[in-house]
């Protein structure tokens, strides 16, 4: 399966770097790889502006929009109280003058002609436009698949304001509107005459760097910043270098500036540090979730002496023992092994008919009703299981049908139950975790949801919803639909790939530790770092993956504190020392603590063998050992053969809970694909594509997964 798996996965990634490589089908898109602002300020309060932006267009375009703000809307200030009173509004400049609009190439520049009204199509013009808060400029210039530098000059009159102690440029250089993301952005501003020292500040994204060249040159970069974002400035200087503006706020403002700056720095240090504890908060967590498994799981080690075989067999039934010595519930293995033992027993007859075909006999096994009184309760309910009303089967019929039965997993559930009842007697999992430290655990994870919402409350929460976002978004969903049949047959593979990794992972923990990895710990690792990862690519707030890292592990600790379960001291001896008869069995060391035809016992080994999940590795070498020649012959025919090496899987997909949920994923696509092959969705492929994609799918849905062994010692 595994192989199969790694075949399914090359041939999938092979597709989409096809797909993929075509201009076909990739989504139109474009961004600003590089924007690079020149801000110079003038002595009538004015700012002279040269902007260069390099687009990267993926696809074909009729040209750019262009958003240039003259108004102030500065969330900076959000969280923080203003000390310096003046309106937002007086930062606004007056109005916005276009002096060239142009493309740069090669080293040659491409002048524009502004003009009232240009339709797609045309190619180096340009209309300018007065929105509520800001200019928008309309740039045709055609390109396909090309990166293209434009550059702006225009002058932004009325801007800076005169105080009486001070001169400042406060302004938005990116406003909110931007549609996409700008990943490199620089913002030069220039006080010519300025001798004095001077201050910047910029707000916005927290990447972003300011620094003071020179006391006439301060500078602003920023990295990634996503659409609907905003770019601020603020720049203080001496105000005869605005000797001529007319925007006086006849105040001393420079003390109240830098009241107001400090304020915003120490909010943002703020969010920081409760971003750290909250990280803080989560490793204490789980920290504590350890300590928890350490002092309730973990059972502690004996030395085993003696394995006295015998008295293992006696004690447990083979279905008992390899869940013991696997730390497992029941696989559907140990329905076969419980056969062979009920067949060494005497208590199921078996009967051997000659046959032409592969196996060249028939195995018919029949009812000892008068031994019936001999089995224990899990021998009684496969003995019913099997025979159901008849007093005699054909053992391959009845093995191939049991799993189909409608029935199928509300018995191997009740049998699952029966065995967790058994082995709660003998003495597993018998310490929990007390219900005081429960109650403790539910009010962490209280504690944890009302500290998260504070953090957001305190970070404040944006979505940038965008009309190139929602573009992009509808050209995803097309191209789903349009590989619908490879992406639900693709699906399979990373549901497989989870339930492989759980199994492994488990091994892995076991061997380390001697204790097993939940199921639900796993699912929930893995749900919650597709969160985080969705997090990191699209949302502006960084600061949330912190707080989807406490809810995973605060939700993890609720979930499996109710099974941290501990064994009683004759089971965990029980447990080493069926774990040291699997190997005996297996390393064939048996045959080297007594002579073969002393070993009266190998019709016994035979099913525990099966049920610890090493039948293969005997399979050869009973041949010649002192066992009935029927249960040899059984044993080694293609009914056992085939099921057993494969841990029956035919059985494990029905009864399996993953894997029933891979069939039950399977019976859906099916009648996906049923739907899309007879035409259910407009648009259908074509006849002979129909009939390839659903002689692949019975192709893809033949494979089956092969369970693993043992997994770590912890009934569940």
């Amino acid at each position: 399966m595994r192989k199969k798996i790694k075949i399914l996965s090359i041939i999938l990634f092979a597709v989409i770097v096809l797909f993929c490589g075509k201009k076909e089908v990739q989504a139109r898109s474009y961004s600003i790889e590089n924007m690079d602002i020149q801000a110079t300020i003038q002595q009538d309060g004015s700012v002279k502006v040269k902007q260069q932006l390099t687009y990267k267009f993926n696809g074909s375009f009729n040209g750019i929009y262009m958003n240039i703000p003259y108004s102030l809307e500065d969330n900076a200030f959000k969280d923080v109280e203003k000390t310096n009173k003046i309106n937002d509004d007086f930062y606004n400049g007056s109005e916005v003058i276009i002096n060239k609009v142009s493309l740069l190439n090669n080293g040659n520049e491409i002048k524009f002609t502004e003009i009232e009204y240009a339709t797609n199509g045309m190619n180096s013009v340009y209309t300018n436009s007065k929105k509520t808060n800001r200019y928008e400029l309309k740039v045709y210039c055609p390109s396909e698949d090309i990166t293209k530098t434009f550059e702006i000059d225009y002058k932004i009159k009325n801007l800076c304001v005169k105080h009486n102690d001070i001169g400042e440029l406060y302004y938005n250089f990116i406003g909110g509107e931007w549609e996409t993301k700008i990943k490199n952005l620089n913002i030069d501003i220039y006080i010519p005459e300025n001798k004095s020292e001077i201050k910047i500040w910029g707000h916005g994204p927290y990447n972003g760097n300011c620094k003071i060249i020179s006391n006439s040159h301060a500078n602003f970069q920023v990295k990634n910043i996503k659409p609907g974002q905003y770019v601020a400035a603020r720049v203080l200087f001496d105000n005869s270098n605005i000797a001529k503006s007319q925007k006086l706020s006849r105040i001393n403002a420079k003390e109240m500036i830098y009241k107001d700056e400090n304020a915003i720095i120490e909010n943002k240090e703020e969010k920081n540090a409760f971003t750290w504890k909250i990280i803080i908060f989560a490793a204490c967590l789980l920290i504590y979730w350890i300590i928890l498994m350490v002092i309730f799981e973990k059972d502690k080690k004996y030395p085993v002496s003696d394995i006295n075989e015998e008295e293992l067999f006696e004690k447990y039934n083979p279905m008992i023992a390899g869940c013991i010595q696997g730390s497992r519930t029941i696989l559907a293995r140990d329905i076969i092994a419980v056969i062979l033992n009920l067949i060494n027993k005497k208590i199921i007859h078996l009967n051997i008919e000659p046959y032409i075909g592969k196996d060249k006999y028939l195995y018919r096994v029949g009812k000892n009703e008068t031994a019936e009184n001999q089995m224990d309760s899990i021998e009684k309910y496969v003995y019913d299981w099997i025979f159901e009303k008849e007093d005699q089967v054909l053992l391959s019929d009845r093995l191939k049908k049991m799993p189909k039965e409608k029935e199928a997993n509300k018995k191997f559930k009740e049998l699952n139950k029966l065995v967790e009842n058994n082995l709660a007697q003998k003495g597993a999992n018998q310490a929990k975790v007390p219900l005081s430290i429960r109650v403790f655990n539910v009010f962490l994870f209280i504690l944890s949801i009302a500290v998260i919402v504070k953090h957001i409350m305190f970070n404040g929460f944006e979505i940038y919803y965008t009309q190139t976002s929602s573009f992009i978004l509808i050209h995803i969903l097309i191209f789903m639909v349009t590989l619908m049949p490879l992406i639900i047959g693709a699906l399979y593979i990373p549901i497989n790939l989870i339930i492989i990794a759980r199994h492994k992972i488990n091994k892995t923990v076991q061997r380390i530790t001697g204790q097993k990895v939940v199921t639900t710990t796993i699912s929930l690792i893995v749900l919650f770092t597709v969160i985080i990862i969705l997090t990191a690519i699209i949302s502006p707030e960084k600061y949330m993956i912190a707080d989807e890292i406490l809810i995973c592990i605060a939700t993890i600790l609720i979930l499996t504190d109710n099974l941290m379960l501990k064994n009683n001291k004759a089971m965990i001896k029980d447990y080493s020392r069926l774990n040291a008869l699997k190997d005996k069995i297996k390393d064939y060391t048996l045959m080297e603590d007594r002579d073969i035809e002393q070993v009266t016992l190998w019709e016994q080994y035979l099913s525990y063998a099966v049920s610890f999940g090493i039948a293969n590795k005997i399979a050869e070498r009973i041949k010649g050992l002192n066992i009935d020649d029927d249960l040899e012959s059984l044993f080694n025919s293609t009914i056992f053969t085939d099921f057993i090496a494969s841990d029956y899987s035919t059985f494990y997909t029905y009864a399996s809970l993953d894997r029933r949920f891979v069939e039950s994923y399977k019976n859906t696509t099916d009648k996906m694909m049923g739907e899309i092959g007879s035409g259910g969705f407009s648009g259908g492929f074509s006849s002979g594509r129909r009939r390839w994609i659903l002689r692949r799918r019975r192709l893809f849905w033949r494979w089956r997964k092969r369970p693993e062994e043992a997994e770590p010692f912890k009934i569940r």
